[in-house]
């Protein structure tokens, strides 16, 4: 019997629940947007994948073969907002679109006093602005067919994290972009939300400082181990689902109560 850390029993929703559908994946080249990609092919979705390096998204494509879906692709740029949203609306003309996973995202690591302006607009315009540029030029596309949109978010999104002042700012204002549209949407049968992975194991884990910060994260969180891309692909797909057609303007965290903090121990 497959134990329940088992990747294997990850997979949880029906063969082909998504065949039909449109989706679009930003950064599906590699970590969670590459397994969310895949999950949603392997359920019959037929996904177009957009992130900076076209070599990635070929080799997710390469995955992607044999599934009961379809996985198209396109490198983009999504700081240029003129450029993004014409392929969204390309896509949308195309293919329609019955979902959106803003994946993609990106951030250093330092104290606010050390963030320079420069810095601070980078990470703004790409966690929160180019959320906002690719949500509002798939509206009209989610609309006709009632679609969803799901953010990708951090852990403790709601709670601050030091060394994260710029990328906690972006991806509080995703959070409340999110709810605000839950509201205004709810009447067009769209539903958005936002997810928060915990520590997850990705190949920029690599580096020896970026290993060891990791481990001390994973050490922290109360279950004691990292988030998988997979376990956040499934959630993806449930959403996605008209199981989770109910769940709008939440933020739903899976990352082994990470978001908590270890707590208080009356025993110790």
């Amino acid at each position: 019997m497959e134990s329940r850390s088992d990747p294997a029993a990850i997979d949880v929703l029906r063969p082909r629940l998504l065949s039909g559908l449109s989706g679009v994946v930003t950064g599906a080249g590699t970590g969670i947007g590459r397994a969310i990609a895949l999950r949603l092919t392997a359920l019959g979705m037929n996904v177009f994948g957009i992130g900076r390096r076209v070599e990635l998204l070929a080799e997710t494509a390469a995955l992607a073969n044999g599934v009961p879906g379809a996985f198209r692709y396109r490198s983009c740029n999504l700081r240029d907002a003129e450029l993004t949203e014409a392929l969204i609306v390309e896509v949308g003309d195309t293919h329609g679109i019955n979902l959106l996973v803003n994946n993609a995202g990106g951030q250093f690591y330092a104290n606010a006093t050390d963030i320079s302006r420069k810095g601070w607009d980078a990470v703004i315009d790409l966690n929160l602005s180019a959320i906002f540029t690719l949500t509002r030029a798939a509206y009209p596309f989610l609309k006709m067919r009632g679609g969803s949109v799901i953010n990708i978010s951090l852990s403790g999104v709601d709670r601050g994290t030091k060394g994260l002042a710029h990328s906690i700012a972006a991806r509080a204002g995703v959070l409340g972009m999110t709810r605000t549209m839950a509201l205004e949407w709810a009447r067009d049968g769209i539903t958005l939300n936002c997810v928060g992975p915990g520590m997850v194991e990705t190949s920029g884990l690599d580096r020896p400082v970026a290993r060891d910060r990791a481990d001390d994260l994973i050490a922290a969180t109360p279950v004691g181990r990292a988030t998988r891309p997979e376990e956040v692909a499934e959630l993806v797909a449930f959403l996605a689902s008209d199981a989770g057609r109910l769940m709008t303007g939440q933020l739903i965290q899976i990352d082994g109560a990470a978001h908590l903090g270890p707590g208080l121990d009356m025993f110790a």
